[in-house]
């Protein structure tokens, strides 16, 4: 099962057309319309890349390998390459209407020790080329977040939710002291069953869910499910000060507190961070802006 940072549909109109409205003729900008699909696959072997398939990008843009090299270092400078042994293969693509800025996902379902990481490269840039570092940043913790959560020393893979004890997040069955099996007992044992009573595309239950127990969640995607409240959560944790609210977002930040090797993990990830991270710049936070810019509203 893919792991994505993705909006849902309402909230993605907000930023097809944001991105829309800043756009260009200029058919070497990140935004090409006529670009979809996959630009390079490359092995990973600690900090290092090696080219496996170059996939014919028609955009100069994308296929420069100097711009491939600027996001993978950019990766590797952030996340050491000890606390990701589990990722060996790194997808690059570029859709601006993929609503997916990155993704981890396991190579094969039945072994959750080797991973890949996809990037989305529209993501990356802006329309003026500006690489934007906090978008970057904070997709790559939130990616390796699952990574961390879901891995073969947190999940059996395989198996089913009827078989399973503990939290079952779809690639295996949590372990009883799994990180996300803690946190599901922890923050959603009494709304899940509520949260999966709506169909995946039913935007208006989501937002209705996400209303109703905003003060459950860090983000709008948060509420989407544990595996990602749990990443997104994660993220904010590494990211930005740890929180002093005792509202169940604030909670769950704080969660990741209570492990020795997470600080541990968070303070390594934030020795790299030479550069000023914006949540602004991130997600939906962007999509709020948009909003305010449209006087859609106060």
């Amino acid at each position: 099962m893919e792991r994505k940072r993705i909006a849902p549909l309402a909230l993605w109109l907000l930023i097809t057309l944001f991105f829309v409205s800043c756009g260009s003729n200029d058919d070497e900008l990140p935004f090409d319309e006529e670009f979809k699909g996959k630009v390079a696959t490359y092995t990973i072997s600690g900090n290092n890349i090696t080219l496996t398939k170059d996939w014919g990008s028609s955009s100069t843009f994308y296929a420069n390998s100097t711009n491939q090299m600027q996001l993978w270092n950019f990766y590797a400078n952030l996340i050491p390459s000890d606390l990701r042994p589990e990722l060996i293969k790194l997808e690059l693509f570029a859709d601006k209407d993929d609503d997916t800025g990155a993704y981890v996902s396991p190579i094969n379902p039945n072994d959750l020790s080797k991973w890949e990481l996809g990037y989305n490269m529209a993501y990356a840039w802006s329309n003026t080329f500006e690489f934007n570092k906090s978008e970057v940043a904070f997709n790559a913790i939130h990616e390796y977040a699952h990574v961390l959560t879901l891995n073969n020393t947190q999940l059996v893979a395989g198996g089913s939710e009827d078989t399973c004890a503990n939290y079952f997040p779809g690639e295996g069955c949590s372990r009883e002291v799994a990180y996300i099996n803690q946190f599901f007992t922890n923050y959603w044992t009494d709304i899940f069953d509520e949260s999966q009573a709506f169909e995946e595309d039913d935007d208006e239950a989501f937002f209705a869910f996400y209303d109703k127990y905003s003060d459950h969640f860090v983000s709008e995607y948060a509420s989407t499910n544990p595996e990602e409240d749990i990443a997104e959560s994660f993220a904010r944790f590494v990211l930005l000060d740890q929180p002093t609210g005792n509202q169940i977002k604030d909670q769950k930040v704080r969660f990741f507190y209570d492990f020795q090797e997470l600080i541990v993990v968070r303070d390594r990830i934030r020795a790299n961070i030479h550069f000023q991270f914006d949540i602004n710049q991130v997600g939906e936070a962007r999509i709020e802006n948009y909003r305010v810019s449209r006087g859609q509203i106060n």
